[in-house]
């Protein structure tokens, strides 16, 4: 039975990785549904015939103050309708242990005297894992007394206490359980109140009519470069996240009006955090799918000692592809390696090492036969790569009773090439792009946390960066009409920045509290510095309603080529962006939330941004708003551009009870911008509106194993695209658009349908997840742009309308 079934699996990985191949190359355009249910379905009905046992696991974690670190020693910890009642406290370090605690879904109720209690709900407990929690109390506003609250979820409020609004946390295991996430977190956000979602080729997250590159990235608490495979080309966005969700801990996913602590962020912040690995047993991932191998191994340096390691490793499927198949053409490959290890000290404080590296490329070799093309897409030759190196050393060290000291030294570094040609009816080729881009970066964090009393918390804090570039590149921006280039930067040296903030959570009354403070930014390359002052109030007027307000100005800087880039002039070359301002957003929302349940809530958050001194091109419909690493041109610049962002945020969620949870999220916005010539236009992402829906359900199969079955249904708003000038285009056979007319049209309303298959089997010593999943079952089709064809000499759109199947076999052990 075991050989059968592991045969059955091993077919059913070779047959759907073939067949994701075999969707992209073009060749099948619909799935055959029925017989892919009918394997998924028989290897339940085999794994259903294995002897079934209570197999049971072990939680364990820390429960320390919210504000200080501090441990809480003899904290109550229980499993709530455990019969017989399973519990224990926490011991002189805060540490504490459930054995025996049976596989499923358990909640757990966190209580320490003076402190708010906590509820934890729906906690997955599998066989292959044990469950390692880190668990926040926040001292309560009358700390005199045993402070007795009934059950609250937090599953609606973010990890950092300073944040008012636009705010939501995520779990991996939402990650993994939800339709069309394919086990990326970039993707599960797209679900996400707020967040335009993008094209299933692309990861890229516009929040609130702003562009991707507005989202600040963090781990560990630092800033790092965008973490994605590929993330140059689709400015920001990628193909897929270089982090496996093997290594996360539940993050924060912020929209607007942030604390102070963010600095270099426009639209929002993606605050990712590393778990730890498994201080006392040694654990081991593999998982094999459609988007490749993974492994991830974790555990203690040595047992008995608090020191752990994690480590994941992943190699795509096309990586593995193109090697016995030298004709694949046209297909992304990437591989990636994250690591992290933690040292406690018993006086030194706590150190940790972590680093995620990551390579990718694309790649496509034009016809050369000129008969035989059909589009522009089949004479341009290309080769993209986008390397990443992050390396960070992090400490936290307590200080007294009240305070911690935190501090992290990063090293990062990213390679950026794309090189294409454009090749004409003689095989002749005009130069279209050549860049050659490597960022380094070097900086030091710091801030002290410091909780005065139990209604004051301050955080004071530094930042120090040093920013090296190597920058060769030359671009032809009118490749339809030259065969030259005529934007160029060649350019290497470093510049830095210094940023100073202090923010404040105070209570006023138990039921109304204030975040405050004030992040300065100093950009040394010219000189240029933003004061930005953060406020948000939360007024909590009913047990279970409250009113929000948050205001923050934001600030965010240009890719660096922006400011770098040369022009000849009678002179010689000169910089004439160099001293471009710090474009700059005003934020204000407001915020009603209602727990309608301690399972369900709702929230409604209307907003306003205002941006200005963003760049643009004087007398042109030209705005950095709208601005894609394609975009080559040779002007100089002003920061004269403004923009408006105005809409408003709903979410309706029902968390997982009882096996069911829904989310409904709706966003209703209007996004416009003026460029240089004082014209109002729509943005590139002002697609007005977008709906999703997600719903699930989970049964447990026999005694151990777990069956869920979940959907995603997205209704979105028309992507904007500008007009093609045929007359222009039929005359040079390729696309010219009309640029007086940008972003003017809007294409018909998409509808997406994803759907996920998972299922868990729970052994004694390990447990296995099989996860299926399509999207876009719809078959939408994403129009990504304009090419022209040669046969009917007129120009088409470029779409895309496939399903895309996800496969994925996971053996924890």
């Amino acid at each position: 039975m075991k050989t059968l079934k592991r045969l059955l699996l091993s077919m059913l990985v070779i047959s759907l990785n073939y067949l994701h191949f075999i969707i992209h190359q073009k060749i099948v355009v619909k799935l055959k549904l029925k017989r892919i249910t009918i394997i998924i379905f028989t290897i339940i009905l085999l794994s259903n015939n294995l002897y079934s046992q209570i197999v049971t696991q072990t939680i364990k974690g820390k429960v320390f103050d919210n504000e200080t670190q501090i441990s809480l020693p003899g904290a109550n910890i229980a499993i709530l309708d455990s019969d017989p009642l399973i519990g224990t406290t926490t011991d002189d370090d805060g540490f504490f242990k459930l054995d025996n605690v049976a596989i499923g879904r358990v909640n757990l109720w966190v209580s320490f005297l003076g402190y708010e209690s906590r509820y934890i709900s729906n906690l997955l407990i599998s066989s292959g894992k044990e469950v390692v929690l880190n668990i926040p109390l926040r001292e309560s506003y009358t700390s005199l007394k045993e402070v007795i609250v009934k059950p609250d979820n937090e599953k609606d409020k973010s990890i950092n206490k300073m944040a008012t609004l636009s705010a939501k946390t995520f779990s991996v295991e939402e990650t993994r359980r939800y339709a069309g996430g394919f086990d990326d977190p970039s993707r599960l956000a797209g679900s996400f109140a707020g967040v335009i979602p993008k094209p299933a080729n692309t990861n890229e997250i516009a929040i609130r009519g702003n562009a991707a590159k507005g989202l600040q990235w963090r781990v560990e608490g630092v800033e790092i470069p965008t973490p994605n495979h590929l993330a140059e080309l689709f400015s920001g966005g990628g193909f897929t996240m270089m982090l496996s969700t093997n290594m996360l801990a539940n993050s924060d996913f912020f929209t607007g009006a942030f604390p102070a602590e963010y600095g270099n962020a426009l639209s929002g912040v993606f605050d990712l955090n590393l778990r730890t690995g498994n201080p006392d047993k040694r654990e081991t991932i593999l998982q094999l799918g459609s988007y490749g191998v993974e492994l991830a191994t974790e555990g203690p340096f040595k047992k008995g000692e608090a020191s752990s390691y994690l480590v994941n490793y992943r190699y795509s499927t096309m990586a593995f592809l193109e090697k016995i198949i030298p004709e694949l053409n046209g297909m992304p490959s990437s591989s990636d390696l994250s690591l992290k290890m933690k040292f406690p000290c018993k006086k030194a404080g706590v150190f940790s090492l972590w680093s995620i590296n990551g390579m990718g490329k694309v790649s496509f070799e034009q016809i050369n036969d000129p008969t035989a093309w059909e589009t522009n897409n089949d004479n341009i030759q290309y080769d993209i790569h986008y390397d990443l190196t992050v390396s960070g050393l992090n400490h936290r060290k307590i200080i007294g009773t009240k305070s911690y000291l935190f501090s992290s030294v990063l090293y990062s570094a990213t390679r950026y090439k794309y090189q294409s040609k454009y090749y004409l009816d003689n095989l002749k080729f005009k130069p279209f792009n050549d860049q050659n881009e490597v960022n380094s970066g070097l900086s030091f964090y710091s801030y002290l946390n410091h909780k005065f009393n139990s209604r004051h918390t301050n955080r004071t804090g530094i930042i120090l960066k040093r920013m090296a570039y190597n920058y060769q590149v030359e671009m032809n921006s009118n490749v339809a009409v030259s065969d030259t280039m005529d934007s160029f930067i060649d350019s290497k040296g470093a510049t830095s920045s210094l940023q100073l903030y202090s923010q404040s959570a105070y209570y006023l009354k138990e039921n109304l509290v204030v975040n405050a403070g004030m992040h300065l930014f100093y950009f040394n390359l010219n000189n240029n510095y933003s004061i930005e002052p953060r406020v948000g109030v939360k007024w909590s007027y009913k047990p279970n309603q409250s009113l929000s307000f948050a205001y923050g100005k934001h600030s965010r800087l240009e890719p660096l080529r922006i400011y770098l880039m040369e022009v000849p002039t009678p002179n010689g070359w000169s910089k004439p962006n160099e001293g471009l301002r710090i474009t700059k957003a005003h934020h204000f929302v407001l915020g009603y939330n209602w727990n309608l349940s301690n399972f369900t809530h709702l929230k409604i958050e209307p907003y306003y941004q205002r941006l200005y001194d963003v760049p643009v091109i004087p007398d042109s419909s030209f705005s950095m708003i709208n601005y894609k690493n394609d975009m080559f041109f040779s002007s100089e610049l002003s920061n004269e551009g403004t923009g408006r962002n105005v809409g408003i945020d709903l979410t309706f969620e029902h968390f997982l009870k009882d096996g069911f949870y829904y989310l409904f999220t709706a966003s209703l916005f209007d996004s416009k911008y003026k460029g240089g010539d004082g014209i109002e236009r729509n943005t590139r992402y002002n697609q007005n509106y977008v709906l999703n829906l997600l719903m699930g359900k989970e049964w447990r199969i026999r005694t151990n194993n777990i069956f869920s079955l979940n959907g995603k249904f997205t209704i979105l708003g028309g992507p904007r695209y500008t007009p093609v000038d045929e007359k222009e285009s039929i005359r040079y056979k390729y696309v010219i658009y009309n640029n007086a007319m940008l972003y003017e049209e809007q294409l018909p309303t998409n509808y997406y349908l994803d759907i996920s298959l998972n299922y868990r089997i729970n052994k004694a010593k390990c447990s296995h997840a099989i996860i299926f999943q399509i999207k876009n079952l719809l078959m939408q089709k994403d129009i990504i742009g304009y090419t022209f064809n040669y046969k009917t000499n007129s120009t088409e759109p470029f779409e895309i309308s496939n399903m895309y199947p996800y496969f994925s076999y996971r053996f924890e052990f």
